[in-house]
């Protein structure tokens, strides 16, 4: 007996999310009604796309978004979005091995430049070759992290330190940013951050003609005018996630939303004890239903006991530790749901929305890594 090989990439028997095109070409609407005439947008597609498959995700935000502009973390990915036939301009966020030029250059990549180290090792490896070498200037304005440190006691070794790009003919400089540490939540911090991006750049460019793309704001400080510069990068505000600023909640729709079904049904005498460890005991004569999503799918096994599934319109907690490849919620008091019923996790459906920023704060984390959880098992949709 031979079977045909099964194509697990659109199977919603078991778990599966569907990624919404309409919904991600209305958050890039939202976006761009809130930005200036002068200032773009750039689409940070890294960790594929937020978890949401950047295979499903970048192509629909050239062709039909019009997006001109990536943002990646890795050499790695922004070779994949080359891959996917993307022609617009990309940005590694970070910096990477000099021995990597050639690879950079071959397919048109920007370099973030964040230490004066790789200066001269960029420049004598992109002189081994035709062509520039792409560069963004990464500067620490209150992370102290990643870039050029701006403190007053520092700022002109900076300076001169990026000064020797000059030196390099085919080190060519594009483009200047900075990350804000908090966006809107602590204006202040942030207006200290905007304060020394600014002192930077106004002394580069008093001496320097080449005008240069500024970019500070992320998805929390966008709809700020004074951090948006010439362009933006939209991170979590493209997925619909919750960290955006609070004006733009109501017209951000999610585009991923989490599925599986209720594959069994047990009712079982009050103190029975549910799942490992026995961490949850039946209070009451009890309906369980048994959801096939576990930890290896990225339901976080925090929400033991915390979370919740959406069925037929109504949530049904979690109980019990979640395990490998399914978890118990309680639906004592939902006797409508079947064995078969579709199970949200997180998103829309049906005109019920469960939000994944509620799921993660019940896990005691953001958004952005509940999204980047969801496993490769896991198929994501494009509907």
């Amino acid at each position: 007996m031979t079977f045909e090989k099964r194509d697990s990439s659109k199977d919603k028997t078991r778990a599966w999310a569907e990624i919404s095109r309409s919904a991600l070409l209305n958050n890039v609407a939202v976006i761009r009604s809130h930005l200036g005439p002068e200032t773009g947008m750039a689409a940070v597609v890294k960790a594929d796309a937020y978890g949401h498959k950047v295979g499903l995700v970048a192509p629909v935000l050239e062709q039909e978004a019009g997006v001109k502009f990536f943002a990646v973390a890795t050499l790695e990915e922004a070779i994949e979005l080359r891959e996917l036939g993307i022609r617009g301009d990309i940005l590694i966020l970070a910096s990477v091995d000099p021995r990597y030029v050639p690879e950079l250059k071959h397919y048109d990549l920007i370099v973030t430049l964040m230490d004066r180290l790789y200066i001269e090792p960029y420049g004598q490896m992109a002189a081994k070759s035709e062509g520039p070498l792409r560069l963004h200037l990464k500067l620490d304005t209150g992370m102290a992290r990643l870039g050029f440190s701006t403190r007053k006691e520092e700022m002109a070794a900076s300076l001169a330190a990026a000064r020797q790009i000059e030196a390099w003919p085919q080190l060519q400089l594009e483009g200047v940013f900075s990350h804000l540490a908090s966006g809107a939540a602590d204006p202040e911090f942030s207006k200290r951050q905007l304060g020394l991006y600014q002192d930077f750049v106004s002394a580069w460019q008093s001496q320097n003609s080449k005008k240069l793309i500024r970019h500070l704001a992320a998805s929390s400080a966008l709809t700020n005018r004074d951090f948006a510069l010439d362009m933006v990068r939209a991170g979590i505000v493209l997925y619909g996630g919750q960290t955006p600023p609070p004006e733009l909640w109501q017209d951000l729709r999610p585009l991923m939303s989490f599925f599986s079904r209720v594959f069994l049904l047990r009712d079982v005498p009050r103190g029975t004890s549910v799942s490992y460890s026995q961490t949850w005991h039946a209070e009451r004569d009890t309906r369980l239903a048994l959801i096939e999503a576990g930890y290896a799918d990225g339901i976080m096994r925090l929400l033991s006991n915390r979370g919740s599934w959406l069925i037929n319109g109504a949530e049904a907690p979690i109980v019990g530790r979640v395990c490998m490849d399914c978890c118990l919620v309680d639906v004592t008091d939902l006797p409508q749901v079947q064995v078969g019923d579709r199970a949200l996790f997180f998103g829309e459906y049906q005109g019920k929305r469960l939000s994944a920023a509620a799921q993660a704060e019940k896990a005691e984390t953001i958004d952005y890594e509940l999204f980047t959880g969801i496993t490769g098992r896991v198929p994501r949709i494009l509907i």
